[in-house]
């Protein structure tokens, strides 16, 4: 039988205006991804082909370049998210000032990379800025994804290198060895997103290598992961799977774009690492933000905007196909290279029109018909706090 008590000391709520939340001592967003992330490329086609109008071309130009020295293969890419890491951390800060009044702690996890963490260090103080990244582990025919939140500083870039040599199967090193080390470190380890078929293995396949994994590695694990783009049924799941393992649940917003996360944790803590060790036993407060209630569709596709949209930096204006790379020719270029203009005029068209009907009113049309198609949420609604 699994330690519940574990259990006893986490709680989930929503968030309520006017409620006194300065009791805590800080409020901390988990699980960020900034320009830095390598997202995987072998995906975006299928989520394209899906967007309205869009699809349809960018099927077409695909499927003219196949066979020919302009054919583009985007298994072998990746995609960047329209933001950095100061402009993130400070998205994050302003929500929390805004409505919790509390200090604010932000880890950004970008896939297999700590450059953003790294970077924030140079402007904000460690216990508010931890060095930390998403970690891809294999397991079995699939992968999960790790959160690793707080590596040491001065030896951060050697910690990235051996979970990176893991990842890409090149060490030998058992993964309960390092796990073991990096709670040594003091660092703190979530399952995000733990019933998502990330791989595509099938749903039955995933819930076996789910539960082989759990057997094996669920006393190296800190909690599971409540994550702000994942479903209502999906987070439900993971809250049973956190009372069967005895493992607290913990935030995950997963924002790829520009709005700040829409599930956060509060804590007695004041600086990352005390957090951390209130997590480590089972010490875990997470409060879902309004913005999680919105139809996930309609916010899918306001990140969709978000990452297809022109976004300036100090020193350009960088457009969707700069944070789009793809292998041609044998060389990995961004999607400018091939598409300096933007693309061909019906692409520009096409996304000019995706810009308009996700622009801020369309939008509110979408919430509205998306949520009266669905209904209200497929689980019990989490009680608002007093």
């Amino acid at each position: 039988m699994h330690d519940r008590a574990l259990l006893r000391h986490t709680s989930l709520r929503r968030y309520v205006d006017g409620v006194d939340w300065t009791r805590f001592g800080a409020a901390v967003s988990l699980h960020a991804h900034t320009f830095h992330s390598r997202e995987v490329m072998s995906d975006l086609p299928a989520y394209i082909t899906k967007i309205p109008f869009v699809g349809a071309r960018f099927d077409f130009e695909v499927e003219r370049r196949r066979g020919t020295d302009e054919e583009v293969d985007f298994s072998k890419g990746w995609w960047h998210p329209p933001i950095s890491p100061r402009a993130l951390f400070d998205s994050e800060t302003a929500q929390i000032d805004r409505r919790f009044r509390l200090r604010s702690i932000v880890s950004v996890t970008d896939h297999d990379e700590i450059a953003a963490g790294l970077e924030l260090q140079q402007w904000f103080a460690a216990d508010r800025a931890p060095i930390s990244f998403e970690w891809t582990v294999p397991f079995r025919n699939g992968f999960f994804h790790l959160g690793v939140h707080g590596l040491p500083h001065p030896s951060a870039r050697a910690w990235f290198g051996r979970l990176s040599s893991l990842t890409a199967g090149t060490s030998s090193e058992p993964l309960i060895d390092i796990l073991n080390d990096l709670i040594d470190a003091g660092v703190l380890i979530v399952f995000n997103h733990p019933l998502w078929d990330l791989a595509g293995v099938g749903e039955e396949m995933h819930a076996v290598s789910l539960r082989e994994f759990l057997d094996s590695y669920h006393s190296r694990l800190h909690a599971v992961e409540i994550n702000g783009y994942r479903s209502w049924r999906e987070n439900g799941g993971v809250r049973r799977l956190s009372a069967e393992r005895g493992l607290p649940l913990i935030s995950g917003g997963d924002r790829h774009a520009l709005a700040p996360n829409s599930v956060l944790n509060v804590t007695d803590a004041k600086t990352f690492a005390e957090f951390a060790g209130e997590v480590r036993d089972g010490v875990s407060h997470v409060v879902i933000m309004p913005e999680y209630d919105e139809h996930l569709t309609a916010r899918v596709i306001a990140s969709v905007a978000d990452v297809l949209g022109p976004q300036r930096t100090p020193w350009r204006t960088e457009r969707w196909t700069d944070r789009v790379s793809c292998e041609s020719a044998g060389t990995v270029r961004s999607l400018t290279y091939h598409w300096p203009d933007g693309g061909p005029l019906l692409v520009r068209a096409v996304i000019g029109t995706f810009r308009v009907i996700s622009a801020p009113p369309a939008l509110r049309v979408w919430r509205s018909v998306l949520a009266r198609i669905d209904g209200p949420p497929p689980i019990t609604p989490i009680p608002p706090t007093s």
